[in-house]
């Protein structure tokens, strides 16, 4: 049985500093591409930014669409 990549990576928040070191661009521009569907959207929780792993993972493979 195949599973699909996303369900392969393991789904847990990251911080912002993680997500652009991860991504190798500035977490404004993540914000930036989010706003225009480029990227995941971040949740934001008492004040900092947060994005799903597997949803910076896809994008790093250029696998993440918008749903």
């Amino acid at each position: 049985m195949k599973t699909s990549t996303s369900e392969q990576i393991k789904d847990f928040l990251i911080q912002a500093q993680e997500a652009e070191q991860r991504a190798n661009v500035h977490r404004i521009t993540l914000l930036r591409w989010g706003r225009k569907g480029i990227a995941p959207m971040p949740i934001k929780i008492g004040g900092r930014w947060f994005w799903r792993n597997s949803e910076i993972e896809l994008l790093i493979a250029g696998q993440w669409s918008e749903k």
